[in-house]
């Protein structure tokens, strides 16, 4: 019996999100077009830059204050690279996303009363790791799977601007013997991520991979960001994936 989500929540980067230029616009994301199919409210949740710690914060608040609405929710988190992280601005009473690779935007010095760029290139090349990135990774998704199994949340993780994808990250990025020897995060990934609510094309390694692999979904030549027609192939993917997992 097919089920009957009212909400379905989103959360991710620019991957997810439409409230950009590059972006498609509302009603055209695979979060809109896969309410529309099960003919659920949608909630968007993503923003441009968005990292793993927001999309945990964002996902749990949605959760912590719509948990009337759980047994009826469908929750969709296209996961980010990598390379970025989020902290807090006393300055302005936010959430601030940083991108390593971002770092001589200027405009990231508004957001602090004393913390500039150049501190933050300092704390990046002092402080900044690929394995300690993917270890929080690990940290968030297990609470994440935990939270969802917990309560019944029928959920699915994907690989959206992760590049390379969370399951291979420890091959392309990461130094085992430098951190945790014997408990390396390939170990943790391996025992401790349950990949059955993880969804994984067939044919690209993730939702990055297949715009790259496509200049005709890309939203430009030079931009990499998922079109129209992307986010509606990923959807009709996605679609696919929910009915033979959740309603057969």
């Amino acid at each position: 019996m097919k089920k009957k989500y009212k909400y379905v929540v989103v959360s991710g980067c620019s991957f997810t999100a439409s409230d950009a230029p590059n972006l498609p616009k509302k009603g055209e994301t695979y979060g809109d077009l896969i309410a529309k199919h099960f003919g659920a409210k949608h909630y968007n949740l993503a923003e441009p830059g968005g990292s793993v710690y927001y999309v945990n914060r964002t996902i749990l608040e949605w959760c912590g204050k719509n948990k009337d609405k759980l047994k009826d929710t469908l929750i969709i988190l296209g996961m980010p690279c990598l390379d970025r992280w989020t902290t807090w601005s006393n300055k302005y009473k936010q959430w601030v996303n940083i991108n390593i690779g971002c770092l001589n935007d200027n405009k990231l010095n508004e957001f602090f009363h004393f913390f500039n760029t150049e501190d933050m290139k300092k704390y990046v090349k002092s402080c900044w790791n690929e394995n300690d990135q993917l270890r929080s990774a690990i940290n968030i998704i297990v609470g994440l799977q935990s939270f969802f199994k917990v309560n019944n949340i029928d959920h699915v993780f994907f690989d959206a601007s992760a590049n390379p994808p969370y399951d291979t990250y420890y091959e392309k990025c990461c130094d085992a013997e430098s951190f945790g020897g014997e408990y390396s995060n390939k170990l943790l990934w391996d025992s401790l991520i349950e990949i059955e609510n993880w969804y994984k094309h067939p044919e690209y390694k993730s939702m990055v991979d297949f715009t790259i692999s496509n200049m005709d979904m890309r939203a430009s030549k030079d931009d990499p960001h998922p079109n129209k027609e992307a986010h509606k192939y990923w959807a009709d993917c996605l679609i696919e994936y929910i009915d033979e997992k959740f309603n057969t």
